[in-house]
């Protein structure tokens, strides 16, 4: 007989995405605090074998359903492809190249459509848009670094650097 309540637990945890804390889980679910966070190490530890791509990873009281470093490459694309369009993704890869960067300066490389892309990044949390002068200055938030599994500003700068060198 199937477990429902893991089955919840997993189907929300995959739907999702993103990190999510036991108390949103709990409430979407309808299942206790308790309840939850004992399931969710139960599912961690059905993961954590090698027959599973996927695994569920912690941050306390946060938690999310991930593909294993592993297959990390299979999927990287993918995922990029599907959850951003690619004009705002192209946005998003100016920030990150010269971040911090002011806003007025991603508009003059991208065009005025950036305006609207950068209210999109800051609403799903990958930039930081912090008031300087007349314009903004724009930072990568930690999701962008989650999302995009790099560890730091530097590792990215390096990583794109290589790239560039490939194709050049």
């Amino acid at each position: 007989m199937p477990d429902e309540i893991r089955n919840k637990i997993e189907a929300i945890l995959f739907s999702c995405g993103r990190k999510i804390s036991i108390d949103e889980i709990a409430k979407l679910s309808g299942l206790s605090k308790n309840v939850v966070r004992n399931k969710l190490v139960e599912l961690q530890n059905v993961y954590s074998s090698d027959e599973f791509s996927m695994m569920i990873h912690d941050e306390g009281e946060l938690w999310k359903m991930t593909v294993k470093e592993k297959y990390m490459s299979l999927v990287r694309s993918i995922v990029a492809e599907t959850e951003l369009p690619k004009a705002i993704l192209e946005t998003l890869a100016v920030i990150a190249w010269k971040a911090p960067i002011l806003q007025s300066d991603v508009v003059k490389l991208r065009n005025n459509k950036a305006y609207e892309h950068v209210g999109e990044l800051e609403t799903a949390g990958f930039i930081i848009k912090e008031r300087l002068g007349r314009s903004y200055k724009l930072k990568l938030a930690q999701k962008f670094f989650n999302y995009f599994d790099v560890d730091n500003i530097k590792a990215l700068r390096k990583d794109l650097d290589k790239k560039v060198e490939k194709k050049d």
